[in-house]
């Protein structure tokens, strides 16, 4: 669950918005399923002429503690949160919104207690978020019923605590590694989310997001990773430090823009917090780090790209899907408490990015949607150390290496080859998701069995999966795993 606070000096104005249809139309049916008295007293009243709602009465209950406060009152006095479940989690009832919305408050003090009298809130329900995801409005106003101010300390970190407090209450899923002091993800903004509602075009801060994980697997060095960006096609820039031009500190990327259209720049933080420089650094915990003048050369000729015929891209797929069951089959026999496992679950993230982006270009589908999930899961706690080296990391970067000199399926026949690997990739992450919940941290836990989630599907016999051509053209293919190909051992540095 997860929780959005913010902050107003006009009820009224969030009422309207509450009970509006909302920005992106979402707003379907919006009703109280909680308040400081008996919802069916507070519930506002649908208007015959117009079909609009008389708000004037809720907002004049909520205001009234403010109004008795006079000058003493808090400025921006109405707060706002939303809480929200990931779309994985499914839709819950009124009831339990309720029970959820009465314990929230009641955990971060609004509700008084034998020393002091409660605020005035109110929980607003009303149709999916534009993103699919269930959630309720609670608004409090920040004076208690005997008109004193209510005065907030740390409020946002508080309502993380209660949110995962609830999550075990009520038995929902722990999706956000976030709160258990892992490298945190940016939301996307609003005006993203509008431009690509618009557009029906995946946001751009999300295909550079799984392009920026996806050049990481397999990279060698720094510089490695800066020429498989730009092969991939993303404009890169630096940050350099105020009194040395040539030191970086910092990286910004951007998708190439069509015709006289500017390019949107996007720091490396701001894609996700363990693609920052210092974090992605930590991989190379002994090497210089290249200048300004070395990312600037980086040749995205120095990728591993070649021409290769579709005999050969077919035997990389075959060579690829038994390398991924090898591997996952010895995800199995590591310890819970090995050291291996950071490493292991790092690379694991990234080469599913590399199969999301040889599968769905577009950037929408089950395998893309696993692989932002299973980053979750991977996600480094903020000031951990560099990862101890692990032979399967190893391994999973040789794979990836191999399926992105082996790029895109040109035709039917090669799609129906490609999926070999992604079942197998899906497995992969199933096992990731089960020794997971082994090692007890039930935030990874979570995001990697939302990640195996969106892949169980693709272990169904007889399901129909899409795997896009080069052409951009879907190629249907009944799920059924091709007979055990023939190894090429080590093909993924034979192809360099």
């Amino acid at each position: 669950m997860i929780p959005k606070v913010t902050y107003g000096s006009r009820v009224r104005g969030l009422l309207e918005y509450l009970w509006g249809p909302g920005k992106a139309e979402e707003h379907v049916n919006p009703h109280l399923v909680a308040g400081y008295d008996d919802v069916t007293l507070l519930a506002p009243q649908q208007r015959a002429h117009d079909g609009g709602w008389s708000l004037e009465e809720l907002a004049a209950r909520l205001d009234a503690p403010q109004i008795a406060a006079g000058e003493r009152g808090v400025r921006q006095y109405v707060w706002q949160c939303s809480l929200s479940l990931p779309a994985q989690e499914g839709q819950l009832d009124d009831a339990i919104w309720s029970r959820i919305a009465g314990r929230f408050v009641a955990e971060m003090g609004f509700t008084g207690d034998a020393e002091r009298a409660g605020c005035r809130w109110i929980a607003v329900r009303h149709g999916l978020s534009a993103r699919g995801n269930d959630h309720v409005h609670l608004v409090v106003t920040l004076a208690t019923e005997d008109g004193a101010p209510v005065w907030l300390r740390q409020d946002k970190r508080r309502s993380q605590r209660v949110a995962d407090l609830l999550e075990d209450e009520f038995g929902l899923g722990k999706w956000t590694p976030g709160r258990a002091g892992a490298t945190k993800r940016p939301e996307l903004t609003r005006p993203e989310v509008d431009r690509a509602r618009r557009s029906g075009q995946t946001p751009e801060r999300e295909l550079l997001r799984r392009q920026v994980r996806a050049a990481l697997a397999g990279a060698g060095s720094e510089a490695d990773w800066v020429a498989r960006m730009k092969g991939a096609g993303l404009l890169v820039a630096t940050r350099t430090a105020a009194k040395d031009s040539q030191q970086v500190v910092g990286y910004a990327v951007a998708m190439r823009p069509t015709g006289a259209a500017k390019p949107t720049w996007y720091a490396g933080r701001s894609l996700d917090g363990d693609l920052s420089l210092p974090q992605v650094r930590r991989r190379w915990p002994e090497a210089e780090p290249p200048s300004a003048g070395q990312w600037k050369a980086a040749d995205p000729a120095d990728s591993p790209r070649i021409r290769l015929t579709g005999e050969d891209r077919i035997a990389v797929w075959r060579s690829s899907a038994t390398a991924l069951e090898a591997i996952s089959g010895r995800l199995t026999r590591i310890a819970p408490d090995s050291p291996q496992w950071p490493a292991a679950t790092r690379a694991s993230a990234e080469l599913l990015a590399r199969v999301a982006a040889a599968t769905e270009p577009s950037g929408r589908g089950p395998v893309t949607r696993a692989a932002d999930a299973l980053a979750r899961a991977a996600a480094p706690p903020r000031r951990a150390p560099a990862p101890a080296a692990s032979s399967v990391a190893v391994e999973l970067g040789r794979v990836a290496d191999a399926l992105l000199v082996a790029g895109h399926a040109r035709n039917s026949g090669e799609a129906a080859i490609l999926l070999a690997v992604v079942v197998q990739a899906a497995r992969l992450v199933v096992a990731l998701a089960e020794l997971r919940a082994a090692q007890q941290q039930a935030h990874a836990a979570g995001a990697a069995a939302a990640a195996a989630a969106h892949l169980m599907p693709l272990l169904q016999p007889g399901i129909q999966v899409q795997v896009p051509t080069q052409s951009g053209t879907p190629q249907a293919q009944p799920h059924a795993v091709p007979a055990r190909p023939r190894d090429l051992s080590g093909d993924g540095e034979a192809q360099r």
